[in-house]
């Protein structure tokens, strides 16, 4: 699950409830990353005393050293846990403190055999193979309005963006989109999520909208031949806006939706449930004589 950021603490909690309800409900066990985040006790208290609240069992993974990431004690305590939740911050600090680390390796392995991996903000574009690791606002895709790296792979083919219409993402998704096309771009807005099932398919959950750009057809593109602050252009590209409850077959990159279905209309019945008799005419109808030419009349006098 991937959290567009700003997801409701303090309402409903309705994604956050989601992520405790995909876990397991009364039986999860999340293993709490407060990575990326600059103030991680305090995001840490914040989302433990949520998901106990919401009946699930937390378990604290501190990583505030790459050595951290390697030590045997960290990694056992991804055993049992059904899922792992990544807090929002910076991603890059994720991935330099975890990337090629046991740990990594551990909550891969974890989430192969049906752990989920949950992430809010930086928490959801780590989750991909190909991460933006920072951009720059604004609408036209440019070659430097994007920096891509290396994420925890849990999936390869998206790539995902937070924090989307509130910060105005949609030219650094383009970009990312435009410089491989065999990347599908995800835009998330806040407190907007998608959940990506075990057969590559996505559903949306949440108040917002989610962008999904396909460079599958790309026709044409000169984003590696233009200056780093000249607009690209970028032809072909497919572009969907999806909310909550419609969703994409990441496989067969198309949009998922319930279509409406007809029914079809049956004629009213009669009273007495049998259709009325045809009454037949008592007296023949005979068809009506031509008129005869009436006399002309003499000529009046204006005298």
């Amino acid at each position: 699950m991937a959290i567009g950021g700003a997801e409701d603490k303090v309402g409903s909690r309705a994604i956050l409830s989601q992520v405790v309800g995909l876990a397991g409900g009364k039986k999860a066990v999340v293993a709490l990353f407060p990575t990326a985040s600059q103030i991680p006790v305090e995001l840490e208290a914040v989302y433990r005393q949520i998901f106990e609240e919401l009946g699930a069992e937390v378990r604290t993974v501190w990583v505030r050293e790459r050595a951290d990431a390697s030590n045997p004690k960290a990694v056992a305590l991804l055993d049992g846990c059904t899922a792992a939740f990544f807090t929002g911050g910076a991603q890059g600090r994720i991935v330099s403190l975890l990337g090629g680390t046991p740990l990594a390796q551990a909550i891969r392995r974890r989430h192969r055999d049906g752990m989920l991996v949950a992430g809010t903000s930086a928490g959801a574009s780590v989750i991909c193979e190909h991460m933006i690791a920072q951009g720059r606002s604004g609408y036209a895709p440019r070659r430097h309005s994007v920096t891509m790296a290396p994420g925890l792979g849990l999936t390869k083919r998206l790539v995902i963006d937070q924090h989307f219409a509130q910060r105005h993402r949609i030219g650094r998704l383009f970009a990312a989109v435009a410089l491989n096309p065999f990347l599908i771009g995800v835009g998330i807005d806040e407190d907007t999520a998608i959940v990506l099932d075990g057969a590559n398919r996505m559903k949306v959950i949440g108040r917002g909208t989610v962008t999904v750009i396909d460079g599958a057809n790309l026709l044409h593109t000169d984003i590696h031949e233009t200056d780093h602050h000249v607009a690209a252009a970028v032809l072909g590209l497919e572009v969907h806006v999806l909310t909550a409850g419609l969703g994409y077959d990441v496989d067969q990159r198309r949009p998922i939706w319930d279509h409406p279905k007809l029914e079809a209309v049956k004629p009213p019945k009669p009273a007495g449930g049998k259709p009325a008799a045809i009454k037949k005419p008592s007296k023949v109808v005979r068809p009506l004589r031509p008129l005869r030419p009436s006399k002309p009349e003499p000529p009046v006098s204006n005298d």
